[in-house]
């Protein structure tokens, strides 16, 4: 039974090398360069507590605490030399810690951002909101004059070149401060829930990979 494996393979090996003119046919192996997009996120925290039915606060948070752009290229595979471009591919909000009072929502909130003197900068407009469960993460509504998320497009592209050059950007170039008005119904409640701003960053790169040819 094994002689008849064995030539029975190599026969459909040699009727293989006649259909291809009497040679093996190999595919060649070239390399070829690719655009990989990979992502990551920076998120803010913001606690409302107390009997005041309005909000009113600020927070500072340095994007590099957690966003460390030279391990994600380098995770995937990408050169520093080779990133291309990077920008905010989303902003999104969560509950995090619900209200206890099952009627709790926020109502035309406001959220700029400020970083290394710019002022503040318009980003995110008529923020309404259910705070009595928590959520999924949900695509903020972004004000439309985009000046905010240019200013953050601008600090991942300060971050990145800082990188190319094997140097930190100054903590100043680095960190954003969220200013967030707004009112919380209903009225003469005390509020104690938790919500979040979540900043998703895209950033390209090429990478050389072998395929068959």
């Amino acid at each position: 039974m094994r002689r008849i494996r064995t030539w029975t393979r190599w026969a459909l090996v040699l009727g293989l090398a006649a259909l291809s003119g009497g040679c093996m046919l190999v595919p060649e192996i070239k390399d070829r360069i690719v655009e990989l997009a990979v992502g990551s996120s920076t998120t803010a925290e913001f606690i409302s507590l107390g009997s005041v039915n309005s909000i009113d606060a600020t927070s500072s948070v340095n994007v590099l605490s957690e966003f460390n752009l030279a391990q994600i290229l380098d995770d995937a595979g990408i050169d520093v030399s080779d990133a291309g471009k990077i920008a905010v591919s989303g902003v999104e909000y969560r509950i995090k810690s619900a209200d206890p009072d099952t009627d709790r929502v926020i109502v035309g909130a406001t959220v700029t951002i400020a970083r290394n003197g710019s002022g503040e900068l318009p980003f995110i407009s008529s923020f309404d909101t259910a705070a009595a469960e928590v959520t999924d993460w949900k695509p903020a509504p972004l004000d439309p004059g985009g000046t905010g998320v240019a200013e953050i497009n601008q600090m991942l592209r300060d971050i990145l070149d800082a990188l190319k050059l094997g140097t930190s950007p100054p903590s100043n170039l680095t960190t954003l401060t969220y200013h967030v008005t707004g009112q919380v119904r209903p009225a003469l409640s005390p509020t104690n829930f938790t919500w979040e701003l979540k900043i998703k960053i895209t950033v390209t790169g090429t990478v050389k990979v072998k395929v068959p040819t």
